[in-house]
């Protein structure tokens, strides 16, 4: 055990020291308070998608560790435009040779959609700016994204510059964009960030925004984006939503600007801080699918998609393929989808408790039954199907009750046990499960079905079957091998081929009874089996048996032989 361990171990019965050193941590309100008693976004809803920007081939990109290849971008932006972003923020071309190999490949091999409008990073430089313009010339139009840090610790530690200095620098910037943007023939929307704008004082970030603003004089038709980054998340979602319907309030010639949030996830609460700030008037969103972003990552902008879908609004962005989406996006950054995603992890369609997953059964038979067009069913809130997700809701294991069994053998075997048989089957799935511990595959449920109901233990094998009417009666002979040793050949008189069975087997000694009896078609058309279910009873016990055929009759003599041959192992 490490030293650092030990010092943080906690003796049984120890009182447990958790509050922060005392000073170390300050909070955010203290620092960067926002006081809007008369806040409107309380009350607003969300209506329709934001203006959606993807940065993953820049943020997401930077942010793993073997940054990707220019035809690993060259898929993943193939990707983007697939799934309908019209803004693509393609990386920082004045930063490595790579990025500008890139921005080139893109140009040069016709890869940019007409709809689509490629956005380039730079930082207020003007060196930067203008080897920026030059690997950029010959496209048609561009998002020249312009940032300066703002925040009070890179100011004050890493570039020692005033409030003053900083506004100059970013307005010097504008200046020289303005300047290329006249010289060239590419249509340019300019972006603007104060980078790191919730570590700013607001009014500072109010004042660089305006004068950014008015030095780049822009009009309703033709809008500068000004995007706030949450570089660092600080705050809860409630105080980053006031602090954006109180920049959305003091923004000179706010009919002329786009606000943009660019939500980071370092609390955890990216995705509600995003959907606050729409409310607060935000028009924009940048994020990345998936969330990848440095540290704990950026707006993860599938859920937030997929949160408007759920809620009746179309995202204009297209996830009915989410598989392939998730596919491409694990190839190209290495990076895993985790389980737990809302929307395309393994186990966000799954439900292992047996009361939810009695729940989610009834629900689905209920809106079947019905024919209900609106989505309801509980624990499940969308239908995972509109996301091109072939899944079962119910997975089995230890902590499932008799409902999974019997959703998973109906939904992907097509077998209907009567209720009455569900408990029974239940025992033998909860006996498999305290054997392995593990969750039940599908597969193995079928198989433990059918091993236990449908080709038990043989006492008696069938060998032949033959019913024929004698007067008003079935007269049943049947061929049985039994212990695997001997022949016999039994008959029995009923009014019908079950009834004739059951007598059959009483001459031989085995008095039993037809408790229930039930059967359906398995699977549609000329292939179409008929399965069977039996439950029998002797001398008290009861159990069940399952037989398969193509023929109904034979369905019901297969399902009888096989409850005589649990009767005589002993099972319920």
């Amino acid at each position: 055990m490490s030293s650092a361990a030990k010092m943080m171990r906690v003796e049984e019965g120890a009182v447990i020291d958790s509050a922060p050193p005392r000073g170390k941590y300050v909070a955010y309100e203290d620092r960067f308070h926002v006081d809007l008693p008369d806040r409107t976004w309380p009350n607003q809803r969300i209506r329709k998608a934001p203006v959606w920007c993807s940065v993953d081939l820049r943020d997401g990109n930077q942010s793993i560790p073997s940054p990707m290849t220019v035809e690993q971008k060259i898929t993943f932006f193939k990707l983007l435009t697939s799934i309908g972003f019209k803004e693509i923020e393609i990386g920082y071309p004045a930063a490595s040779l790579a990025e500008r190999q890139f921005t080139r490949a893109l140009l040069e091999q016709g890869l940019i959609p007409d709809d689509v409008t490629p956005q380039v990073l730079i930082a207020a430089r003007e060196d930067l700016i203008r080897e920026t313009f030059e690997c950029i010339k010959g496209m048609p139009r561009a998002i020249i994204h312009i940032y300066t840090p703002t925040s009070v610790a890179q100011r004050e530690q890493v570039f020692k510059m005033t409030p003053e200095e900083v506004i100059a620098s970013a307005v010097r910037a504008t200046r020289v964009v303005r300047e290329l943007v006249d010289m060239s023939d590419i249509d340019v929307t300019f972006q603007f960030s104060p980078e790191s704008f919730t570590g700013t004082e607001r009014e500072f970030s109010r004042d660089i925004c305006n004068a950014v603003i008015n030095e780049w004089n822009p009009r309703p038709d033709e809008k500068i984006i000004i995007n706030l980054p949450s570089t660092v998340e600080h705050s809860m979602p409630n105080r980053f939503a006031d602090l954006i319907e109180w920049m959305s309030r003091s923004l000179d010639r706010r009919e002329s600007v786009t606000l943009s949030v660019h939500p980071h996830n370092d609390r955890g609460t990216g995705i509600a801080s995003s959907e606050l700030a729409l409310l607060a008037g935000a028009d924009r969103v940048e994020g990345t699918l998936f969330g990848n972003g440095e540290r704990a990552g950026n707006v993860d902008l599938v859920i937030l998609a997929l949160n408007m879908y759920g809620q009746g609004i179309d995202p204009r962005l297209c996830f009915r393929d989410l598989p392939r989406v998730r596919e491409v996006y694990e190839s190209c950054f290495g990076l895993r989808v985790p389980e737990r995603h809302p929307y395309a992890g393994d186990l966000a369609v799954v439900a292992f408790s047996g009361t939810h997953q009695a729940a989610i059964r009834k629900g689905i038979e209920h809106r079947e039954r019905v024919g209900s067009t609106n989505w309801d069913i509980p624990y499940i809130p969308v239908d995972f199907k509109d996301f091109g997700r072939n899944y079962t809701p119910i997975m089995v294991n230890a902590q499932s009750g008799k409902n999974g069994a019997a959703f998973i053998l109906d939904r992907e075997f097509g077998c209907r046990m009567p209720p009455q048989m569900e408990p029974v089957f239940a025992q033998e799935v909860q006996a498999w499960c305290d054997a392995h511990g593990v969750v039940m595959p599908p597969e193995k449920l079928w198989e433990v079905f059918e091993s236990a109901f449908v080709r038990p233990k043989e006492t008696f094998a069938l060998r032949s079957f033959t019913a024929r009417e004698v007067g008003d009666q079935i007269r049943a002979t049947l061929e049985l091998m039994v212990e695997g040793v001997r022949v016999v050949t039994i008959h029995g008189f009923g009014n019908g081929p079950i009834d004739a069975t059951t007598k059959a087997f009483q001459g031989i000694g085995r008095y039993v009874s037809v408790k229930h009896f039930s059967e359906h078609s398995r699977g549609e058309g000329s292939d179409a089996e008929a399965i069977a279910y039996l439950q029998l009873e002797r001398d008290g016990v009861s159990t069940f048996g399952v037989g398969i055929d193509a023929n109904i009759q034979m369905a019901s003599i297969h399902a009888l032989i096989a409850g005589v041959n649990r009767l005589e192992t002993g099972p319920g």
